[in-house]
């Protein structure tokens, strides 16, 4: 009798395992045919990772609260997070042979393993931890604001995550003072020194028009 309710009980593990193993490969089925293959979107990268697979690039992503597409290059295995997608910058979205644009939503979220259920803030990336636990860190800066300034020159290898950096410029009708380098340091803050006053009639308004450091 022990014998055969053992048997029941492993038939029925190995069923309930063929069937998640199942509904897995169906959804990485569809996320995969939604791949848009020679596509890449531009100059809003979070950071970038070498030696990645496709997979290990969406896991990275689904763990970045900011993260909202990836690009991939398949023949470097290279992976970069973006905090924009093919929507929210359409003019950003380009033709480039050899590489791999996907939208994260297109991705099922269980991917992410305990980081799937994380609460972490907006510059936060979730880390698993053992017992299906987690653990929150500082992914990146966020978008640069101040008055008068102007993503429009930000270069093709710029980013906001963690050491990285990105070149902003004053907008129109703004004087430049100060770098255009941003620098992001590990507290989740810029390091930087722009500004930018508004002319007026050719002259530039004196008042304090300092970076806001704090990116949101």
């Amino acid at each position: 009798m022990m014998k055969l309710l053992l048997r029941y009980y492993i038939l029925r593990c190995l069923w309930v395992l063929f069937l998640t193993i199942h509904a897995c490969r169906a959804d990485l089925r569809r996320s995969y045919s939604q791949l848009h293959y020679g596509q890449k979107l531009e100059r809003r990268m979070i950071t970038s990772f070498d030696k990645y697979s496709i997979m290990d690039c969406v896991e990275d992503c689904l763990r970045t609260t900011r993260c909202r597409s990836i690009n991939y290059y398949q023949g470097a295995h290279f992976c970069q997070t973006n905090f924009e997608n093919r929507t929210t910058v359409p003019e950003l979205y380009i033709a480039k042979p050899g590489w791999i644009y996907t939208d994260i939503e297109d991705w099922d979220k269980k991917i992410a393993g305990a980081c799937s259920r994380s609460s972490c803030r907006i510059n936060e990336k979730c880390i698993p931890q053992p017992f299906d636990q987690f653990t929150c860190v500082i992914s990146d800066c966020g978008v640069p604001k101040g008055e008068g300034f102007s993503m429009e020159h930000v270069r093709e290898w710029d980013a906001i995550g963690i050491s990285r950096g990105i070149h902003i410029t004053c907008a129109d009708k703004h004087n430049q003072l100060g770098s255009e380098r941003f620098v992001c340091r590990s507290n989740g803050t810029w390091r930087a020194d722009l500004s930018c006053p508004e002319k007026y009639n050719g002259c530039t308004r004196t008042e304090n028009l300092s970076l806001i450091a704090k990116g949101v």
